[in-house]
């Protein structure tokens, strides 16, 4: 066989038999569930029997539609040596697209080293060009990407030299193993690069200290003139600079080094910047007249690569002559790092990267992301996809993806196209234009990663998961709760927002797209719905078992085995699975806590907030991370404490559940030591999972009543949900018939 025959990639079909026949053994146990709460309603105390049975239709409906991410998974793998060797002098350019928004909440020495990680990528450097968006639009920003140019001038022929794979300086120089068993001249380049960074970091972190950039280093680039007295971070210009020129700067070696351009669009009050979907716009219209590479390469500022062939390996796709065409975009798996050894809040995401992604590649492909992202500008830009055979589809060679002629030309007057880039940032370019509606990035919604990957796959585009080996790019884990929340909430109502759209998935596109997959689109929407599911599950049988009401099967009932084995089956296989990717039983038990924990909080409150937004009321922004760590958090975090500190209202109603659900507990003890076994038996269900609760939210009392370091809950949110559980207790229980 000859060299162009080998493909460049494989695709293994993963369907289990074995999962199959528990599918449906589990779903013929869920329609006997409905039987019996439809047969049972009892007279007395209807209203919670019918709430509990919501619940229960609400978590099947999810389980269903779970399905779909499990049905049809598949296990892609690549051939990047098989590309380099037929289609090395065909590589097209590629255009990295990095967004960062507050200096004190992403610093700029973590956007730099995302930066330079990308800047270093193991592909033909004169092929690549990086935007780097600033919507603070901070001269601090400004002042480390500056240094970051410098510093590229040796640290990317060094990367070539040594042929390194971890190209994110802070996390290479900071890795001991990287000294064994090298040569002197490798010693002395490590030792002379090292030393640079260092003093690189110093600079940057005394600046940062300051809080503004120095009189002396400001005139050392004229860029710097483009910051004036009045500007603030929501009302400034544009501003467009070129840090390193493609084709013009080069490197210690006198090698090409790929191009480094800022950008801070214009920003002015009153006027809707479409947080970063509008900064994600702005960028594919800048470099639409500078570089116009075919495609586009989307990372967020914290998320730095960690396997220099990332971009070869998603060529492999794009290049394949039988499918290529097929592939709007390829999506790696958000990975983080940072997490502790059983990953206590549920961070580490094995399970979307294992199982959903996977699942999602069988059908049409996986959504899109945000980040680890490489789009074709044209599938990004509202192009419907051709539907051309492999017959007539251009040949993987002719993809060289070469700038056209408009750039070229435009290259012999910089200032000119300067000039044109900072118009093309103007906020009130879109004014009157589809931007925003179908061209670029959707406006509308939390997530428009999501809702844009989403739209991608409607205009007829597949998408395709790689997960190589060796990740190919690291994002920074939160290290607190309310971190974690906030990002999940901000996930949910972006889902919930899509969900509530023109952009339904059972709506839109109805025709373009498989049932299938948008079973897994209408999926997520249903993490701020399930908020109420579990809220009832997790209330209403504590508050009836208050007044000694049963909402379960008696133990010596044969029905009692049909809940028994529901849970049993849905938590056991859960389990199994988890082990079986992640390999630790501790992990699993935080991951399923962390389920709890984010649906009576991150949940309910996208809820609330997407509902506000419906009528009126509230309107829903963009939260950015902190990635800023506090060093005594950093300890409990490490020592795997739970941190909560400040006075969210988030975790009023998590510690108010978990308070009712102890009153319960002790309450039903207290019964079962009165009445005896004709308690227990009609409570069993009720007690073990009122138990499961309380033993869950253990980490919630400890910090609400025994740990008194600053990680602990506010004693406002202790007081105040305290109050509420011993008002709700009596008030609603008395609202229920006693047994």
């Amino acid at each position: 066989m000859e060299l162009n025959d080998f493909p460049l990639y494989t695709t293994l079909e993963k369907k289990s038999f074995i999962y199959r026949a528990y599918s449906c053994t589990h779903f013929s146990a869920i329609i006997c569930l409905i039987y019996y709460r439809m047969v049972y309603i009892p007279s007395e105390y209807s209203w919670p029997w019918i709430l509990i049975f919501v619940a229960e239709l609400g978590f099947s409906y999810s389980w269903i539609l779970d399905q779909a991410l499990r049905w049809w998974p598949v296990q892609r793998t690549v051939f990047p040596k098989r590309l380099s060797k037929r289609f090395e002098s065909n590589l097209p350019p590629v255009d990295i697209f990095i967004c960062t928004a507050d200096p004190f909440k992403e610093p700029p020495l973590t956007v730099i080293n995302t930066v330079l990680s990308a800047l270093a990528l193991d592909y033909p450097v004169g092929k690549l060009s990086c935007y780097v968006s600033d919507d603070g639009g901070s001269p601090l920003t400004f002042y480390a990407l500056l240094e970051a140019s410098h510093f590229a001038k040796f640290w990317i022929p060094f990367c070539a030299k040594y042929s390194i794979q971890d190209r994110c300086p802070e996390v290479y120089f900071s890795n001991a193993s990287a000294l064994e068993n090298v040569n002197l001249p490798f010693m002395k380049d490590w030792k002379h690069v090292n030393k640079m960074y260092l003093e690189l970091k110093d600079r940057i972190n005394k600046v940062m200290e300051m809080g503004s950039v120095p009189a002396d280093k400001q005139k050392g680039h004229k860029g710097f003139k483009d910051w004036v007295s009045g500007n603030s971070r929501r009302d400034h210009p544009s501003i467009v600079q070129i840090l390193l020129e493609k084709g013009e700067d080069r490197d210690i070696q006198g090698n090409d080094l790929p191009g480094l351009i800022y950008v801070s669009r214009e920003k002015r009050p009153g006027i809707p910047h479409h947080y970063k979907a509008g900064a994600l716009n702005v960028l594919l219209r800048v470099s639409s007249i500078m570089s116009n590479a075919p495609f586009i390469l989307t990372l967020d500022c914290d998320m730095y690569t960690n396997n220099p062939e990332a971009l070869r390996q998603a060529m492999c796709f794009f290049f394949d002559p039988k499918t290529g065409h097929q592939f709007g975009f390829v999506q790696f798996p958000q990975v983080l790092h940072g997490i502790t050894k059983n990953d206590i809040y549920g961070n580490s995401l094995r399970t979307f990267a294992e199982i959903h992604f996977k699942g999602q590649d069988g059908i049409v492909g996986p959504f899109y992301i945000g980040t680890g992202c490489i789009h074709r500008r044209e599938a990004l830009c509202g192009t419907e996809r051709r539907q051309s055979s492999s017959k007539s589809h251009k040949a993987a060679s002719t993809i060289v993806g070469a700038e056209d002629e408009t750039v070229a030309k435009d290259k012999a007057s910089p200032s000119k196209i300067l000039n044109d880039a900072r118009d093309l940032a103007n906020c009130t370019y879109e004014d009157k234009t589809l931007w925003g509606k179908e061209f670029g990035m959707i406006y509308g919604c939390a997530l428009e990663d999501i809702l844009s990957g989403f739209v991608i796959h409607c205009k007829g585009w597949k998408s395709i998961y790689c997960n190589p080996k060796r990740s190919a790019f690291l994002g920074c884990a939160p290290n607190n709760l309310i971190d974690t929340l906030t990002q999940h909430k901000r996930w949910a109502v972006g889902h919930l927002e899509l969900f509530a759209s023109k952009f339904c998935p059972y709506i839109y596109g109805i025709h373009r797209i498989p049932i299938a997959q948008r079973m897994f689109y209408s999926y997520y929407p249903l993490w701020s719905l399930s908020s109420m599911h579990i809220i009832c599950y997790g209330l209403i049988p504590a508050l009836c078992m208050l007044r000694g009401i049963s909402l379960f099967p008696k133990l010596s009932s044969s029905s009692f085995f049909l809940f028994a084995s529901l849970a049993i089956s849905a938590y056991g296989y859960n389990l199994i699975e988890y082990i079986w990717v992640v390999g630790s039983l501790k992990r699993w038990w935080n991951e399923q806590r962390m389920w709890m924990i984010k649906g009576v909080s991150a949940y309910l409150f996208a809820l609330i907030e997407v509902g506000g937004k419906m009528i009126g009321v509230a309107e829903v922004g963009f939260e950015v991370t902190n990635k800023v760590v506090d060093s005594e958090a950093a300890k409990r975090y490490e020592a795997e404490i739970f941190e909560f500190g400040v006075a969210s209202p988030l975790f009023a109603p998590l510690a108010t559940l978990v308070v009712i659900n102890l009153i319960s507990v002790v309450s039903g003890l207290a019964r079962i030591l009165r009445e005896g076994y004709s308690a227990f038996e009609y409570m069993t269900l009720q007690l073990i999972l009122c138990s499961f609760i309380v033993i869950n939210g253990y980490p919630i009392l400890e910090a609400m009543f025994l740990r008194k370091d600053k990680g602990r809950i506010p004693t406002s949110i202790t007081i105040f949900s305290t109050l509420v559980a011993v008002s709700v207790c009596p008030a609603v229980s008395m609202a229920i018939p006693l047994r």
